[in-house]
């Protein structure tokens, strides 16, 4: 039995060094866009990022709920739904380099103008 325990408090001392390691390799950080979600508009409208993982941090400022789409031409490729006002969510994707466009495609939302665009280069 003393063998199991010195195993078990081994693996647990490996486990604990392993997550200390992986947290100070200084790997880069995700960027954090903030995009502002009110009555048929997107704060900012036009958004520029380098290509790989990027968070877009969405909050509803207006009265109506939202949502925020990105997409590639007619494809969703990521979206947060239900965006009521008040509400804040973080949606986290990676992109290939490319021209896509973010909006909300709530009846009448998109034909008013809520759409942005966004630009992923080196």
């Amino acid at each position: 039995m003393r063998v199991q325990s010195v195993v078990v408090m081994s693996l647990g001392l490996a486990i604990g060094l392993a997550a200390c390691s992986s947290s100070s390799t200084g790997a880069s950080a995700v960027p954090v866009v903030d995009v502002k979600a009110s009555e048929f508009t997107f704060q900012p409208a036009t958004i520029s990022v380098r290509p790989g993982v990027v968070t877009f941090h969405v909050t509803n400022v207006g009265e109506a709920e939202h949502e925020f789409e990105i997409l590639a031409g007619d494809q969703t490729l990521s979206e947060i739904e239900g965006l009521v006002p008040g509400l804040e969510k973080d949606l986290t994707v990676s992109l290939a380099a490319g021209d896509y466009l973010f909006a909300c495609r709530l009846p009448g939302h998109f034909e008013q103008g809520m759409k942005g665009t966004l630009t992923v280069a080196p």
